[in-house]
C-alpha cells in the first residue's frame, strides 16, 4: 500500500513540476511571435536579431551556417526567391531554466506552392531576460 501511495505521490508532484515548467514558457512564446512577424514581413534583419550570436541554422541539405550574418543571408536568399509566409503550430514547448525546446508543425508559402514540415529550435535566455533562438533545424514532410 505505501509503495502505490507513495508513487501515486511521485506522479502527482511530476506532473506539477511539468505544469509550473510549461508556464514559464511566455517569454519563449513572445519570441514565436516575433519570429512569426519578422518572417512574413520578409525582414531577414529581425529575424536573425531573434538569434544568438553564435546560433547554428540548420536547413536540410545545406552545410550548418554559424551567427547572425550568416543566418540573416541565408533568410534574405530566400526571400529573394519567393518565400513569403509562414504559419507556425507548436507541438510541444519545454523549458529547463535558461534553456528551451520548442518543436512545431510549419507552413511556408513560396509562390503559389506551399511546404508542410516539422521543426526543432532550442531557445536560450540571455543575461538580458530576452529569449533568443541558439538552434534551429527542420525539414519537409515531403521532398
Amino acid at each position: 500500500m505505501f509503495i502505490k501511495l507513495f508513487l501515486s505521490a511521485a506522479l502527482l508532484a511530476l506532473s506539477g513540476c511539468a505544469s509550473m515548467e510549461n508556464r514559464s514558457d511566455a517569454g519563449v512564446q513572445q519570441g514565436m511571435a516575433a519570429f512569426k512577424e519578422a518572417f512574413n514581413k520578409r525582414d531577414a534583419a529581425s529575424l536573425a536579431k531573434l538569434f544568438t550570436e553564435d546560433a547554428k541554422l540548420m536547413p536540410a541539405n545545406v552545410p550548418v551556417m554559424t551567427g547572425r550574418p550568416g543566418i540573416q543571408s541565408y533568410w534574405q536568399a530566400g526571400f529573394n526567391q519567393g518565400v513569403s509566409r509562414i504559419e507556425k503550430t507548436p507541438i510541444d514547448v519545454q523549458v529547463f531554466g535558461d534553456t528551451a525546446i520548442e518543436i512545431s508543425r510549419f507552413v511556408v508559402s513560396i509562390g503559389e506552392r506551399t511546404i508542410k514540415g516539422k521543426d526543432m529550435l532550442v531557445w536560450k535566455r540571455g543575461t538580458d531576460g530576452q529569449w533568443r533562438i541558439a538552434a534551429d533545424i527542420w525539414n519537409n514532410d515531403q521532398p
